[in-house]
């Protein structure tokens, strides 16, 4: 793993609050050239460290407003392709292959009860999945996608 300096963290956490500062301001902001900025952000993306700019959307907005987790238990020598099919599912935004009494937990946003349940049953009827249980959303009391460095 390659060390990120104080300067690449206070270049990454400019653009985790906000990815659509230009280079002239973040090097205004942190005191150095914008040929600095430029290429410590060139580099961070050549080595894996910055994945993608991207723009986060309010789920409610766009008519996903129900969020639910269903935890999964499979067949052990079907798991691998159980997962393969979930991932693929719409409305399935998060698959984690997980220790404990599941084998796996998928987030799910959708835009209703009735959406839900038919993602369940689409997900019950995949050949090895044993069985479901599902957490709806009721409250979000914390979200952040973003790493803190």
């Amino acid at each position: 793993m390659h060390s990120i300096d104080e300067i690449d963290r206070k270049i990454l956490n400019k653009l985790l609050d906000n990815s659509r500062l230009s280079y002239r301001k973040i090097a205004e902001d942190l005191e150095v050239s914008e040929t600095t900025v430029f290429l410590r952000v060139k580099k961070l993306i050549e080595r894996g460290v910055i994945k993608r700019f991207t723009v986060e959307l309010s789920p409610e907005h766009v008519g996903k407003s129900l969020t639910a987790f269903i935890l999964i238990k499979t067949e052990p020598q079907k798991f691998v392709q159980v997962l393969d099919k979930i991932k693929d599912l719409e409305d399935v935004y998060e698959v984690f292959d997980v220790t404990g009494n599941y084998y796996a937990i998928v987030k799910i946003r959708t835009s209703s009860r009735e959406k839900l349940a038919e993602i369940i049953d689409e997900i019950s009827m995949i050949d090895g999945v044993s069985s479901t249980e599902t957490a709806v959303v009721l409250r979000k009391i914390k979200e952040d996608f973003r790493i803190k460095v």
